[in-house]
């Protein structure tokens, strides 16, 4: 039987199709896509970085691997990284679950943790290369932390290890921590560092998404949201970082809260939500508000994105 063939269109969402693919992959073994002109779209998949979304009539569904909360006066359905419920027109997707290499740590069997340890030749790992508006904790911690060992710098910022290492991940597998730290923090914001971390089979230094532990055992990490302030944080490091049987039954632990992957984190969960979308006939997949309060709200954002208004702008000046 031939797959549903669906006219789906992609804006605001930067020259990376990266993230919109990964997404997409949810549904692709169910539907074939034709990727049309948005005017031609019935559906557009749109993320957080411009607005041109507001000048299609398809159903809007918006995915984001920003820490943005989606706007449902512009969205018929959203894809984000924030704990909240909106009947069918949410569905939570962390960062961390698009990175499918890197996340298909936490379902395979641990290795053994004893030769896991023989393989460390190293302290800590931090790879880090932008710091602006970013969080001050990126710096702070690792601050903190360089006062009692030397925490390697792979990253453009502050690299010690001689520039800019090519592999992220052969280069944190040398060492027994790596340093993931969000460059926000907001409940439910994950992004790939923690799952990066977990594949250099290292223990993360994880700092970002306070609810983090919901989902992921405390015990596989170290969370530096379970301390008062960076002195405490930097004395438990130093007593796992000592003792080599506290380190080996971290390295034990299973990386789920309740061992197993939870559901909201299955591929079914993020299938499901989609498929829902676009099961139904068009008419009946819109939720956002199409009477005349709707209108009139949407009649106040700026239809051109940032990036056409700067182009706008050195026409005029030129």
């Amino acid at each position: 039987m031939p797959k549903p063939t669906k006219r789906i269109a992609i804006v605001d969402a930067g020259k990376d199709t990266a993230f919109m693919d990964a997404v997409l992959d949810f549904v692709r073994e169910d539907y074939q896509f034709d990727f049309v002109h948005p005017r031609e779209a019935d559906y557009i998949f749109h993320s957080c970085m411009g607005k041109d979304v507001l000048k299609y009539d398809g159903i809007r569904i918006f995915a984001t691997g920003e820490c943005v909360t989606p706007d449902f006066n512009i969205c018929d359905y959203a894809m984000g990284f924030d704990h909240i419920q909106f009947g069918d027109r949410y569905c939570r997707l962390p960062l961390n679950k698009l990175y499918k290499e890197a996340y298909s740590t936490f379902l395979k069997p641990r290795p053994d943790p004893e030769e896991i340890l023989k393989d460390k030749t190293g302290f800590c790992a931090y790879v880090m290369s932008n710091t602006k508006n970013s969080a001050p904790e990126r710096e702070t911690i690792f601050n903190a932390l360089s006062e009692y060992k030397q925490v390697d710098s792979g990253g453009k910022w502050n690299n010690n290890v001689g520039g800019p290492v090519e592999d992220k991940i052969e280069f944190q597998s040398k060492y027994k921590f790596v340093l993931a730290i969000e460059n926000y923090s907001h409940p439910g914001y994950l992004t790939e560092k923690f799952a990066q971390a977990a594949q250099s089979f290292a223990i993360p230094i994880y700092w970002g998404d306070p609810t983090i532990a919901k989902y992921f055992n405390p015990k596989a990490f170290v969370n530096c949201h379970d301390f008062d302030d960076e002195k405490a944080l930097i004395s438990h490091i130093r007593n796992v970082d000592k003792d080599d049987q506290v380190y080996i039954d971290m390295l034990s632990e299973p990386w789920f809260r309740c061992q197993d992957e939870p559901q909201a984190l299955g591929d079914a969960t993020f299938t499901q939500f989609l498929s829902n979308i676009l099961d139904q006939s068009l008419p009946q997949s819109y939720r956002r508000n199409q009477g005349r309060w709707g209108k009139k709200i949407i009649k106040g954002y700026p239809i051109k994105s940032h990036s056409s208004f700067k182009n706008l702008i050195n026409k005029i000046y030129k």
